[in-house]
């Protein structure tokens, strides 16, 4: 999107991003204050951010649904979801002004193909969020934490390998998706002629991200560092902190 966009504020991109910078730098907060990008990209912050109750309230809010199939009630609220593999749907919960609960279902593709390109699409919108400068700055920093090799590969690919001397897991750390982390030891494999396999797939913004997207609250390099460093600083902690997706989901960017 082009910078004289307009948000929801009536702003540019641009402008958005400036006012909130100045408002960080006064607030002198390290975690800053993340750009708001209307409800379209809801942010969604780490728990502990002194914005995440605002925002979470304000979810709640716009978790009034109006209107809907054989649905006249302006009351009606989403109570729960979830997807439900065996018929490989997802299942709403609503309930109407009057109490009464009611469910809808909304088939997915087989391949979960319309999932992968809403969450790419979205990644897109996030970009309206990101300083270019803040993402130079991280590349900068990154490259001096990497081997020739390892940059180069990120340069040209956007994704790097390293084998932690620790556990001998090999992480595969990728720009603007989660990390792969790859495992020899699996004898099924080797058997018929394999090496690895996908141990997990790790999903960790250390601020917070946008809804339905892989974009975090930081540029795309410094989510990078912050996967890199954990890593290296702590291995048990960054799994501990990072939620694991099942390969075969949208979310891992497989």
């Amino acid at each position: 999107m082009a910078d004289d966009v307009e948000t929801v504020e009536g702003w540019s991109h641009e402008e958005a991003r400036y006012f909130y910078d100045k408002l960080s730098d006064r607030l002198s907060d390290w975690q800053g204050v993340p750009v708001p990008l209307g409800e379209e990209l809801p942010l969604r912050l780490h728990d502990r951010h002194p914005l995440a109750r605002l925002l979470r309230a304000n979810d709640v809010e716009m978790r009034v649904v109006v209107g809907g199939p054989d649905v006249d009630d302006p009351d009606e609220r989403l109570l729960n979801e979830w997807y439900d593999g065996a018929r490989n749907r997802d299942v709403l919960i609503f309930r109407r002004g009057n109490g009464r609960a009611f469910a809808l279902t909304h088939p997915r593709a087989p391949d979960r193909s319309m999932e992968r390109l809403t969450m790419w699409l979205n990644t897109l919108g996030a970009s309206d969020a990101w300083d270019l400068d803040a993402e130079y700055r991280a590349r900068e920093k990154l490259r001096g934490l990497l081997s020739d090799r390892q940059w180069r590969h990120y340069d040209l690919t956007g994704s790097f390998l390293e084998t932690s001397p620790r556990s001998q897991l090999t992480y595969l750390f990728r720009r603007l998706r989660p990390t792969v982390v790859l495992t020899p030891r699996w004898k099924w494999w080797r058997r018929h002629g394999e090496t690895m396999r996908v141990l997990a797939v790790l999903c960790l913004h250390p601020i917070g991200y946008y809804d339905r997207s892989w974009g975090g609250c930081m540029v795309p390099s410094d989510d990078v560092i912050a996967h890199l460093l954990s890593m290296r600083a702590d291995e048990a902690y960054f799994w501990r902190k990072a939620n694991q997706h099942e390969p075969w989901r949208p979310e891992a960017g497989l």
